[in-house]
């Protein structure tokens, strides 16, 4: 299930696995609806930042995942990360919000499942 197939419906953060001692890192993260489930991966992560209220996972009110180019700018919103790039590959950068959640982690690959 993809990212795509969440979009209008209501989802929640269901499991967030965050490997460290895995080279490269890893980062994974399960959302889920009522009829849907997506498995978002995210390999070599440069950043990794989490505010979670609820252990157990908590409603999502947005989703997004934005490419950073490797050259040339970056979108304002992103520039709190600019420090943790060295032109070495395109960024994939993930952002998920909630009320009470959020989520936001800088990697070099991202793939959904």
């Amino acid at each position: 299930m993809s990212l795509e197939q969440l979009r209008g419906h209501f989802y929640w953060l269901t499991s967030i696995v965050l490997r460290t001692d895995l080279q490269p890192s890893e980062a994974v993260i399960e959302l889920s609806s009522e009829s849907a489930r997506a498995t978002l991966r995210l390999v070599g992560i440069v950043h990794a930042r989490t505010d979670l209220a609820d252990p157990d996972g908590g409603f999502v009110a947005e989703v997004a995942v934005r490419e950073l180019p490797q050259y040339g700018p970056w979108p304002a919103e992103a520039r709190h990360l600019l420090h943790h790039h060295d032109n070495r590959c395109v960024l994939h950068w993930l952002t998920i919000s909630g009320p009470s959640e959020e989520v936001e982690i800088l990697a070099e690959e991202f793939s959904e499942d």
